[in-house]
């Protein structure tokens, strides 16, 4: 078999990767941040606790990067087809986009790790430190940073009339692969939101021994549980996706006539990408995959609260039905208000 052929097939694995597990990504990442927003705001025991704050932030920044990313990866890859090639405008503010809301959503990870590692601490002193209003000033304070860090992407993303849109300039494709990429999104969200997540879990084996509410105590062993796995999740999903990346900004270039290497590396790109974007579709089935309380508080809020609420407007909206009696799921759940 010819070089061409085996890469043409190579690129056909990566259409049908692309096409099979981006759409899975996209359609099933959005619908489990929504549920998070949902659960996450629908619950009393949730609503004014800083640390579920950073991970409902955590949600609908992710909600918003798969809409900016997703689609476009798949008519790139398997249409070859990308706006960001056509238009210098876009080209611009969707990568700043995307770079912002990547941070933001590294950003609050740590965030709730942090928080949980602070609210479970045996020193009241660290515990005061562990406040909603706190958490409201350290989101805006990112969003302020981050859109300033995003303003050189403005400036150093270029067109080139062979390789489309990417970084050209030699300084700031130093700062890209190696401060972005390796630091911000790689070794410093991974460091501190595992080292917090860990300490925050020794800081809840201690809680039995301090005089707290068993509903604190189960919330606290609950967030605790979340945080390690969400940190878990993250670290196994962007690992590979930051070296490729690295890898990729720096290699030697291409022999335009490397039909395989450049098809192999095209493949690689592709999982390891797909793997990226999981860690923003993927939280809330994680959560719901490690945490029996979240399944039964997910299952009280979508089936025997919310449904029972739209089946009974329906029922209040039917000419033949002039009566409805009223619901008591969750009147007594300490959980609902």
């Amino acid at each position: 078999m010819s070089s061409s052929a085996i890469a043409d097939t190579i690129f056909n694995a990566s259409k049908i990767y692309t096409l099979a597990v981006y759409f899975v990504v996209l359609f099933g990442g959005l619908i489990g941040n929504i549920c998070n927003i949902i659960v996450f705001n629908c619950l009393k025991v949730f609503r004014r606790n800083q640390c579920v704050f950073y991970l409902m932030v955590t949600s609908i920044v992710d909600f918003v990067l798969l809409l900016l990313v997703i689609p476009f990866r798949v008519t790139d890859y398997v249409f070859d087809y990308d706006p960001a090639r056509l238009s210098i405008v876009w080209c611009k503010i969707r990568n700043a986009l995307v770079a912002t809301f990547s941070l933001m959503s590294f950003s609050s990870t740590c965030f709730a790790a942090i928080d949980q590692y602070l609210s479970t601490h045996y020193y009241p002193q660290l515990r005061q430190l562990s406040t909603l209003k706190l958490a409201h000033r350290l989101v805006a304070i990112a969003i302020v940073i981050l859109s300033l860090h995003s303003i050189p992407f403005l400036i150093f993303f270029e067109i080139h009339p062979t390789l489309g849109c990417g970084v050209y300039n030699v300084g700031f494709s130093r700062y890209y692969s190696f401060v972005h990429f390796c630091v911000l999104s790689g070794v410093l969200p991974i460091t501190l939101s595992g080292l917090c997540a860990a300490l925050a879990y020794i800081n809840v084996r201690r809680i039995v021994r301090r005089q707290t509410t068993i509903v604190r105590r189960r919330l606290d062993r609950q967030l605790t549980a979340m945080i390690l796995i969400r940190v878990a999740f993250l670290v196994a999903t962007t690992s590979p996706f930051v070296l490729i990346r690295i890898y990729q900004l720096n290699r030697p270039t291409i022999d335009p006539n490397d039909y395989v290497r450049k098809a192999v590396e095209q493949l690689i790109s592709t999982i390891a990408s797909s793997l990226f974007y999981i860690n923003s579709a993927g939280t809330f089935y994680v959560f719901l995959l490690v945490s029996k309380r979240f399944r039964q508080q997910t299952k009280r809020v979508l089936v025997k609260n919310i449904w029972k609420q739209l089946f009974g407007f329906l029922r209040i909206s039917s000419p033949a039905q002039n009566q409805v009696a009223p619901t008591s799921d969750g009147a007594t759940d300490p959980d609902f208000d």
